[in-house]
């Protein structure tokens, strides 16, 4: 018996197809993943200086911009304080109290950013060499922080003359 030659291409061309799709995979799967850590971080500005401009006015800096960053999903707490008043480099027993004031600058990022404590001063007199400033976030994201720092002055020419200087510290933790 001899076939026609269409229905032996026919048949050729069907065993193809039927070998394709039981033999053959049509579709595939990959699954990519990110591994993002936690992160944190505080950036202090620079250190900053002022003259005195004779007056019985307190001193202040310009704000100083703190950048706050956290990816933590239930957001931050950072605080600002100083380690002592000001103290005059050449005679320690020579000190002016400073007063802290926190504000909010730019943010970004999904988490809400408030001021908790937004001023407080030292008090040298009743050895309270701590003021404390702080702010907090609920969820991801950066916040410029600008602290305004002011060297307390009562009457000027009551206080000795020199360098008087304070250390700022910044500290941040994932709440």
């Amino acid at each position: 018996m001899h076939f026609p030659r269409f229905l032996t291409v026919a048949l050729a061309l069907a065993s193809v197809f039927t070998c394709n799709t039981v033999f053959g995979q049509t579709t595939g799967t990959q699954t990519l993943k990110v591994i993002v850590p936690t992160s944190i971080s505080i950036s202090a500005p620079s250190a900053a200086t002022i003259n005195h401009d004779e007056t019985n006015l307190a001193q202040s800096f310009p704000a100083q911009q703190w950048v706050v960053k956290g990816n933590a999903k239930s957001g931050v707490n950072v605080t600002f304080s100083t380690g002592t008043a000001f103290v005059n480099k050449d005679d320690a027993t020579q000190k002016r109290d400073a007063k802290l004031t926190l504000a909010l600058g730019d943010t970004a990022g999904p988490g809400a950013w408030t001021i908790g404590n937004a001023t407080d001063t030292t008090d040298y007199l009743n050895n309270d060499g701590i003021a404390q400033v702080s702010a907090s976030s609920n969820g991801v994201g950066r916040a410029n922080l600008n602290l305004t720092v002011q060297f307390q002055t009562v009457e000027y020419g009551l206080f000795a003359a020199g360098e008087y200087s304070t250390v700022i510290t910044g500290t941040v933790v994932a709440n």
